[in-house]
């Protein structure tokens, strides 16, 4: 079970996205407003971070380039989960620092996957080192 910081400032969004990840049997803290979400970042040694583009306090890609300089190689994997889905998002979210991007509306299995996907690695990652 992974503890993860979903950072989404649309209620309904929120709530589709939590209802995923707690299906999945990990545990779920979210924030409407990308601040809030980055102090509980600092705070808490969250699993993974499924990070929103468009907040209202903060600009999400400019949230992940602060917590991947700010927390370092404590990171934990960030998914950009935006509504702007282009091909200069993917890039800009890739250059920003994200680890994986999920376009809405997208399909539950689609984000489970992504989800999957990096924290498997993660756990890889700590049985190498």
């Amino acid at each position: 079970m992974a503890h993860i910081l979903l950072v989404e400032d649309n209620q309904n969004n929120a709530d589709y996205i939590i209802r995923i990840v707690e299906g999945m049997g990990h545990t779920v803290d979210h924030f409407l407003r990308g601040l809030e979400g980055a102090r509980a970042a600092r705070q808490d040694p969250y699993d993974m971070i499924l990070m929103d583009f468009n907040l209202p306090d903060i600009d999400g890609k400019l949230l992940i380039l602060t917590l991947k300089k700010q927390l370092g190689t404590g990171c934990p994997p960030i998914v950009a989960v935006t509504a702007r889905t282009g091909s200069i998002d993917r890039q800009l979210a890739k250059r920003f620092g994200a680890d994986a991007f999920v376009g809405k509306p997208f399909e539950p299995a689609e984000l489970s996957s992504v989800i999957e996907a990096l924290l498997a690695a993660k756990v890889n990652d700590r049985k190498g080192k």
